[in-house]
């Protein structure tokens, strides 16, 4: 037992010692090192007669014939044909590197002035969503006057109409307080087949007069979009002679030609059916002359008398006459009143045009401003520092140049 204790130190005691020494040598290692290199480079000062290394062209053999000194196989006074080809390649690359570092800084210099160039361009946009803007303010007012001044038209027909309704009123009261001054022509009553041709020709006659009132509201309106064409026409005259090309310009003017074409179309249609309502009407005129012929008044009123059927027939005609002509002005008015909608509605509608084209005008100056411009700055950023890098890689091999000029001044008489 105590035979094993006794190995068991022995090998101990061997571990302990060479980890010792190991640690020693570690330790030492820096030194040993720097005392091999210390002997190499006293043995380059003796082989190379003094001169330095130069790594790329210096080139050494050793001559095996014992006794015999190292022989370079490019001597010290060979060194600069070598060295000199060096420093051209290295010219060469510094040359390169500069032209490189140029056209870096030159794209760089180019995205910045076309950076420059939009920070205008989103100043003009801003400045012409603002002109639309304006625009767009004007003619949303002139819409609204539009509007006012339709609902006053509206309004005024609607008074005409009320005035004439009145006189209607009137004159089948006056009828109903005469009836002996309708009796040539079989009415009397009212229930008489007289009395209903006459309230059928009634009937022809107003459908007469509101066929022929849609018709001059369609020829009103043909009338202001031709109004439309003569502005653009005296106001952009080279659009349509050919000196500029305007190809929106000409796609309105077509499309308003278009819908003239149309309004008159429809408003022909409509006087023809108004006439053909008007010879119905006479048609059935001819069957109860008597009816229409001054029956019961073979003389003035004036010579008959007050209260007399020519007197009564005569304000009947008056009222007649009254009638249709605030039925008339009535017509009149309402197509104004369309047309003046017509109008409001188009402004209303390049409003919401210039608007739009604001708003698309400022989404485009964001879009520059937020992504084309960083972008263009980010690209020449990098572009920058490629040229500090290829400059800075261009002074180094400067620098190694200078050293060698430094180290073998007699290369460089």
């Amino acid at each position: 037992m105590k035979k094993q204790v006794n190995k068991s130190q022995v090998f101990t005691e061997y571990v302990i010692l060479i980890a010792i020494v190991a640690a020693v040598l570690i330790g030492m290692r820096i030194y040993i090192v720097r005392a091999m290199q210390q002997k190499f480079r006293e043995s380059a000062d003796v082989f190379g007669e003094g001169e330095q290394y130069a790594k790329g062209v210096t080139e050494v053999s050793y001559n095996d014939t014992p006794g015999t000194p190292p022989i370079p196989i490019i001597p010290p006074k060979d060194i600069c044909p070598g060295l000199l080809s060096k420093i051209e390649v290295l010219e060469g690359e510094i040359k390169e590197l500069n032209e490189r570092a140029e056209s870096f800084e030159q794209s760089a210099l180019d995205l910045n002035t076309a950076a420059t160039d939009l920070d205008k361009q989103i100043a003009i946009l801003r400045e012409q969503a603002e002109q639309l803007r304006t625009r767009a303010a004007d003619y949303e007012s002139k819409a609204n006057q539009k509007d006012s001044q339709a609902l006053a038209k509206r309004n005024e027909a609607k008074s005409f109409n009320d005035q004439a309704d009145i006189k209607k009123n009137e004159l089948d009261a006056l009828k109903r307080a005469n009836p002996s001054c309708y009796s040539g022509c079989g009415c009397v009553s009212g229930s008489e087949p007289a009395c209903q041709t006459m309230n059928e020709i009634a009937v022809l006659e107003k459908e007469r007069d509101s066929l022929y009132s849609q018709a001059a509201e369609k020829e009103a309106q043909a009338n202001a979009k031709q109004a439309d064409i003569d502005f653009y026409k005296t106001n952009f005259p080279g659009c349509f002679s050919g000196a500029q090309s305007c190809p929106y310009m000409m796609e309105i003017v077509a499309k308003l030609e278009g819908e003239i074409g149309l309004l008159r179309s429809d408003g022909a249609e409509l006087n023809t059916q108004a006439a053909n309502k008007g010879n119905e009407a006479n048609i059935k005129k001819a069957t109860i002359p008597g009816c229409y012929s001054g029956s019961g008044c073979m003389i003035s009123c004036e010579e008959d008398g007050e209260g007399s059927c020519c007197c009564v027939l005569e304000e009947a005609a008056q009222l007649e006459f009254d009638i249709a002509d605030l039925r008339s002005k009535a017509a009149l008015a309402n197509a104004a009143a369309a047309l003046l909608e017509d109008e409001a509605q188009e402004l209303h509608d390049k409003a919401a045009s210039l608007y739009a084209s604001a708003d698309k005008a400022d989404q485009s100056a964001d879009d520059l401003e937020e992504t084309q411009i960083p972008s263009l700055e980010d690209q020449a950023k990098d572009f920058q520092e490629k040229a500090a890098e290829a400059r800075s890689a261009a002074e180094k091999k400067q620098e190694q140049i200078d050293q060698f000029k430094i180290d073998y001044p007699k290369c460089f008489p």
